[in-house]
């Protein structure tokens, strides 16, 4: 009899394979959704983490404003905990692209430290190609901004910034040939270091051996400690361990900086003493006649003759007196010198003595002067110190987009598996109720009660198990890769590692078989407290009932006949058609936020570039070799020209407790002008804003990132000064990037100094073309190059084109749940609808009539459950948007319209395919046995 129930069990999943498979696929979707998005994060984190460890990547950064020598990285490495120690070079310099200027940054590494040595930090990661070895080879980094030359066999030719030194003074040459396409764990994202020079924006970094460098000292000193490794490296625990084995170590580079310094300034001052001294001599001499020269000379023969006796007792004793006899000798030896030659020509009545000695006399004055001013001009060296976090908001921007994808983890798949949830107890209560028969006739013949639900157990465990375990191997694989590529845009960590998660398979397939055994136990339950023979009759039809509608006389009596059917069929069955509207609310909720999403990303440009940004270009100006004047006269002169306004535009970093970002500060020359060329208007109210003394404007997705607001403070960093703290005086819109406006004569007043202004708004006349116009500005040595907003704009569109991935991703998975759970509800209502839907055949109805007559009730479930997913959908979509922004952009919050219509039409498309396939189903039903007495 066992062996019966078991052959019995394995034939029912063989007999109802659609309904095996229907479980199936909806828990495999379920699980492996949840699995996928709920892995990313961790993924991420745990891919990060191997990558800076693998690359030595150095815990703090060390600059000094008189540079790093070799004396000072040996100091450093004498502090406690200080693991490996490694100084670096880096140039900023001008790459000649499409007729413009762009700044590259040219960093040294390594290439003879050994490659296990604790001191070979930062090192780049091969991607393409090899690492440079010979003189004038490169490798280049390749991301969004990078010019399209950057390939391997490629060759770039630099030049200096500065036009009154040569590239050679630091590099060892102009001219290099890419030999390798490499990443850095410096710079896993978007963002570089800022520069003072052309349009304050690094495009890309360049590697180079160490001994392409020609400098005599270095510019950057990195650290690393011991035991940061086993750390998170976005833990506050992390952090705080930098923090503290640190202090030692800064203290040693401070005092062995500051020594050097002094050291300088000694030098320098004995310099300057020693120049004195001859131009005392040369004063005394010439300003004497020839008695008073003749005087002079015997005296300073004296003088010399006792300072050699001196010396050389000194000497032969071996005291230290002998430098100080030295010096007196050399100076006594110097005034004979001059005097005797002076005298001379005043015998011989010559006066080039006096003439060459007049000369020496001023060149040494004027060098005096100069070396004096240039010392006063020195101050104590500045120190700079950054730690990963503090050098580049990359790596809290990573974490922040991690955390953001296991935000939309707590959402997304829970919204999957409710539905799966729902499903899976529908089908299987449905199931169990079906075959009352064959359950009241193993109770009949013995068996008990637990055999009996150990069938459907064992149906509904296979079906959910297979389904999580398959959907888990398949989601920790897919999910991750795919959402991943998408952040690629702005981070450059090579691949992520998807390793197998055990816990995640056994908390879907634990969850997984609860869910679907539940319902089997509770469906099984209430039917094994029947008699045999209650059971093994069929289950009596539920009573009918008047429905609401019909107490509506003037709608009731104008339906036809089958309406009315309709109508109280819907309302009979109110269980099916309660989890008809959720599973399908559900469906067209995730298709409308998917094509939400899309267009929430895809208009960013637009209102950035057209709503924003007004201007039609923007120039990088030589502001090293000319002045604002001659840089306005010679833009007003162009006469493709309508409109210009010069600007400085400088990078930094905005601060608001722990929080930071990577802002641009503008300060606009004439800024009552400033909404000729952007678009400045209220986040908060709507209104225009103004570039006004006193505060600044900052724009929205930075002041929600500080959780900043009117009224409040904000500290700036600019490159190369100190922290500035500034009021706000508004927020405004933006979409891209972040961007802080301020008055000139602000910025005079907090940083002393006045605005170099390095760019230029630029509105062309109507119908100028913008090639022709680029090709003439760039002739002009006044000009670096131009960048044009269509460019940018264009650009931009690329780069969120790979956020498409994770749109298909989501409506193909919405699309999938919507099929399933449309295909499996209907051919549920078919099942348990069998005798009826053989009764109205026998009646006379023809296959498309007995069809539509299951169809009318379908598609208004369907159509209800379209219009609840509407609403849930623009809940569903406005919370997606917040959470999965990036740093840099603020997504479009509005859910346009045909994402409605895509997401109504994409459901009823697949109710119509799910029609169509139950059309053969319905047609195959038997009448003769589906009318069969079961007695």
């Amino acid at each position: 009899m066992k062996s019966a129930l078991k052959k019995d069990t394995v034939r029912e999943i063989r007999h109802s394979l659609g309904r095996f498979l229907s479980i199936f696929l909806i828990v495999l979707l379920g699980c492996g959704f949840f699995s996928g998005i709920k892995a990313t994060m961790p993924d991420m984190i745990d891919t990060a983490e191997k990558y800076f460890s693998d690359n030595r990547l150095m815990d703090i950064k060390l600059m000094s404003s008189i540079g790093v020598k070799s004396e000072d990285v040996e100091a450093v490495k004498k502090a406690d905990d200080v693991q490996g120690v490694m100084a670096g070079y880096s140039k900023d310099v001008f790459y000649y692209h499409e007729n413009q200027n762009l700044v590259l940054k040219f960093m040294s590494f390594n290439n003879v430290v050994d490659e296990n040595s604790p001191n070979n930090l930062d090192k780049p990661v091969l991607l393409e190609g090899r690492l440079p070895e010979k003189k004038g080879e490169c490798a280049v980094e390749v991301k969004m901004s990078s010019p399209n030359t950057f390939k391997v066999g490629g060759e770039i030719k630099i030049d200096e910034p500065d036009s009154s030194k040569k590239i050679t003074d630091t590099l060892a040459t102009d001219t290099y040939r890419i030999v390798g396409i490499v990443a850095s764990p410096l710079y896993i994202g978007y963002e570089r270091d800022a520069t003072t020079v052309g349009n304050g924006t690094v495009v890309s970094n360049v590697f180079v051996p160490e001994s392409e460098f020609v400098c005599d000292y270095y510019t950057e000193l990195y650290v690393k400690f011991k035991g940061t490794d086993e750390l998170d490296p976005f833990s506050d625990e992390y952090k705080q361990a930098v923090k503290d084995k640190s202090v030692q170590a800064v203290e040693f580079f401070k005092k062995s900086v500051n020594a050097r310094f002094e050291k300088l300034s000694s030098d320098a001052q004995d310099s300057i003493d020693a120049a004195q001294e001859k131009v005392d001599i040369l004063k005394q001499a010439l300003a004497c006649d020839e008695s008073q020269l003749t005087e002079l000379l015997a005296t300073a023969q004296k003088s010399a003759e006792e300072a050699q006796e001196a010396y050389d007792k000194a000497e032969q004793s071996g005291s230290s007196t002998k430098y100080l006899a030295r010096s007196q000798l050399l100076k006594a030896r110097q005034l004979e010198e001059v005097a005797g030659k002076l005298l001379e020509d005043q015998k011989t009545g010559s006066t080039a003595a006096f003439d060459e000695y007049n000369g020496q006399l001023a060149a040494a004055e004027d060098e005096i002067a100069g070396a004096k001013k240039e010392l006063e001009a020195v101050k104590t060296p500045a120190f700079y110190q950054y730690d990963r976090f503090e050098a580049s908001s990359d790596y809290s921007s990573f974490y922040g987009d991690a955390q953001k994808i296991d935000s939309i983890a707590k959402v997304f798949p829970v919204f999957f598996i409710l539905v799966a949830a729902l499903v899976c107890l529908t089908t299987m209560t449905r199931m169990v109720e079906e075959q009352r028969t064959q359950i009241g006739t193993y109770k009949a013949l013995g068996y008990s009660g637990a055999r009996i639900a150990g069938k459907y157990l064992f149906y509904a465990a296979t079906a959910a198990a297979a389904g999580s375990c398959i959907g888990v191997v398949v989601g920790l694989q897919i999910f991750p890769k795919i959402i991943y590529s998408c952040y690629n845009i702005l981070y450059n960590i090579p691949d992520i590692d998807t390793p197998f998660k055990p816990v995640y398979m056994v908390l879907c397939l634990v969850v997984s078989v609860i869910c679907t055994c539940s319902a089997v136990l509770y469906a099984c339950i209430k039917e094994l407290k029947s008699q045999p023979s209650q059971l093994m009759r069929p289950k009596p039809p539920q009573n009918g009932r008047r429905v609401l509608l019909e107490r509506v006389d003037f709608i009731w009596n104008r339906l036809d006949f089958l309406a009315k059917v309709t109508v109280r069929n819907l309302l009979r069955y109110k269980k099916r058609f309660f989890m008809t509207v959720v599973g399908v609310a559900g469906c067209t909720a995730l298709i409308v936020t998917g094509f939400g999403l899309k267009y929430s990303i895809k208009t960013i440009a637009e209102k950035q570039f057209n709503e924003i940004f007004l201007y039609d270009g923007i120039a990088v100006l030589n502001s090293a070799d000319f002045d604002e004047n001659q840089l306005e006269n010679k833009i007003s002169s162009i006469t493709q020209v309508d409109k210009s306004m010069l600007m400085q535009s400088t990078d930094g970093i905005a601060e608001n407790g722990s929080e930071n970002q990577s802002v641009s500060m503008i300060v606009p020359k004439t800024p009552e002008n400033m909404g000729d060329y952007i678009d400045l208007v209220s986040a908060e109210n709507g209104s225009n804003l103004e570039v006004k003394s006193g505060s600044v404007i900052i724009t929205q997705k930075l002041a929600k990132l500080l959780d900043l607001k009117t009224g409040d403070t904000v500290t700036i960093k600019l490159s190369g000064h100190e922290e500035k703290e500034f009021k706000i005086g508004g927020v405004s819109k933006n979409y891209a990037l972040h961007y802080i406006y301020i008055t000139p004569d602000d910025f005079e007043s907090v940083y002393d100094e006045k605005p170099v202004y390095n760019l230029s708004f630029i509105d062309l006349k109507k119908d100028t073309d913008e090639n022709s116009f680029k090709e003439q500005l760039i002739a002009n040595d006044e000009f670096y190059g131009i960048s044009f907003k269509n460019d940018s704009s264009r650009g931009f569109l690329n780069s969120v084109d790979s956020l498409d991935a994770i749109v298909i991703l989501l409506i193909v998975c919405a699309g999938g749940l919507a099929f399933v759970v449309l295909y499996n509800l209907a051919n549920i209502n078919i099942t348990e609808r069998v005798r009826e839907i053989a009764t109205i055949k026998v009646l006379g109805f023809y296959d498309g009539e007995t069809s539509a007559y299951i169809y009318r009730e379908n598609l208004i479930s369907t159509l209800v459950g379209i219009i609840v997913g509407l609403v849930a959908g623009k809940i569903l979509h406005y919370f997606v948007v917040i959470t999965s922004e990036v740093d840099l952009v603020l997504f479009n919050r509005q859910l346009v319209w045909w994402a409605y219509v895509l997401g109504a039409l994409l459901t009823l498309a697949f109710a119509f395919i799910v029609n169509l396939v139950l059309h053969f189903k319905l047609k195959k039903i038997d009448m003769v046995e589906s009318l069969k007495s079961v007695e």
